[in-house]
């Protein structure tokens, strides 16, 4: 960035008094949206700023920092937003701003790994493009729903601006307003407003390297990583119509959705050596998504032809191929609950697991002990038993139960039914293939 380029202080100004008038203006709690890349940390300073010109004993509004991790988001990137939320939080104890700090994060039966590895969801594309929904979309959705019993309405506060692109101009522009807030289109009772949507990119950079966040600190890491990695940050997601990750964006690190994660070669070419393993693992997770490779099953989830999930040889060799990188980088990829959950879901996967798959696996890369999930031998003899009385086979029967135990633990009858179902229709259909043999 030029020292050359100077912002128009006017422009600031104008934005901090609107900032100040609209939180003067009733007691509606407000959500900022913060992912850490260029916009939403000049929102986030802006209404800091905005809310330090109050009068401390008028600083009643409730405003809560709102911030995702998907769980798979790209190393450096978690440890600069961790660092500057953990100063948020600090700075606002120290001066009573009534902010608060939320790093969301999906629940681990959600996680991208559990959903890859545990239910064989191929890794996303252009047209299934399942994650951002799972991991961005409903952990924020989560957090406002379970706040707005008590609020009558909020104002979610986003860094989105009409420069961005073409689209993000016409989205904006056709948004009905009132008093410059908008409806959000998903959450009732939320007002959306956009304090930046005019800015240019030359200025909300000049701004950021000319001024120091109020939090402290300054924003010259934030440019060097943007200028190591080449590209602009992922926005946070608050519904289907924001822009999904991609174009050089900063975001997941197992991105399959665009073509080349700029983002990650960008850190990689300035020195970020974790990134290259990250970088060969995306291709890893490309390679199991081709079905001319060998690691889908031949039939969709519903039953019908076509390319489905990943088999569960394809699971398993993907979790040796996970945990090893893991034991390779000494970054914490999967969590022990994920782990759990996995070994669960693929007890009820077609040709399922027995039950310790997962555990061996673990016990012989890190080489410590899991506990394995496995049955006793007098459930295995009763299991035995039911299968030659009733002509299951093994696995069928432990698809069942497996499935009414994941039902069971999660409180839940809704859709049980058609999950037995199709366990049956499976065995049905393996049975019709052998005769024809």
């Amino acid at each position: 960035m030029s020292s050359a380029i100077i912002s128009d202080p006017t422009n600031f100004k104008e934005i901090v008094e609107d900032l100040r008038a609209l939180y003067l203006a009733d007691s509606r709690p407000w959500l900022i949206g913060f992912s850490g890349g260029k916009d939403s940390t000049l929102v986030g300073a802006l209404v800091f700023e905005a809310v330090c010109s109050v009068p401390p004993e008028q600083r009643k509004k409730e405003i809560h920092v709102v911030c995702t991790d998907t769980r798979v988001e790209i190393p450096a990137i978690v440890e600069m937003v961790e660092g500057t939320l953990a100063r948020m939080r600090k700075f606002s104890q120290e001066n009573s701003l009534n902010v608060e700090v939320h790093l969301l994060r999906p629940p681990a039966e959600q996680s991208f790994w559990v959903n890859i590895i545990g239910r064989g969801y191929p890794p996303p594309n252009r047209v299934f493009r399942w994650c951002t929904q799972r991991l961005k979309i409903d952990p924020v959705t989560r957090f406002v729903e379970s706040r707005m019993g008590r609020w009558q309405e909020a104002v979610l506060l986003l860094g989105a601006r009409r420069a961005e692109s073409a689209s993000r101009a016409q989205t904006l522009a056709a948004r009905d307003t009132r008093n410059g807030l908008s409806k959000h289109p998903d959450l009732p009772r939320v007002w959306v407003s956009n304090p930046i949507q005019f800015l240019t990119t030359e200025e909300v950079w000049a701004y950021l390297l000319q001024n120091p966040p109020p939090w402290g600190g300054d924003n010259r890491a934030l440019y060097k990583l943007y200028s190591q990695a080449g590209g602009g940050e992922c926005p946070i997601q608050i519904d289907t119509s924001t822009p999904a990750c991609g174009n050089s964006r900063f975001g997941c690190w197992t991105c399959t959705v665009v073509d080349r994660d700029k983002a990650s070669e960008g850190l990689l070419e300035s020195g970020d050596d974790r990134m290259e393993h990250l970088l060969d693992f995306r291709e890893t997770l490309l390679e199991f998504r081709d079905p001319g490779n060998g690691w889908r099953d031949g039939r969709r989830m519903n039953g019908n032809d076509g390319p489905g999930p990943l088999t569960i040889d394809g699971r398993r060799e993907l979790l040796k191929r996970l945990v090893t990188l893991q034991e390779e980088t000494g970054l914490k990829l999967i969590s022990d609950e994920e782990l759990l959950l996995i070994q669960q879901m693929w007890k009820i996967a077609r040709d399922p697991d027995d039950g310790r798959g997962v555990a061996r696996i673990v016990n012989r890369i890190r080489g410590t002990r899991m506990t394995d999930l496995k049955e006793t031998s007098q459930l295995q003899k009763l299991q035995e038993e039911v299968c030659k009385e009733k002509k299951l086979s093994p696995d069928i029967l432990r698809r069942l139960l497996a499935t009414t135990e994941q039902f069971t633990d999660s409180h839940r009858a809704f859709g049980l039914s058609g999950e037995l179902l199709r366990i049956i229709n499976d065995d049905l259909h393996e049975r019709e293939f052998s005769e024809k043999e």
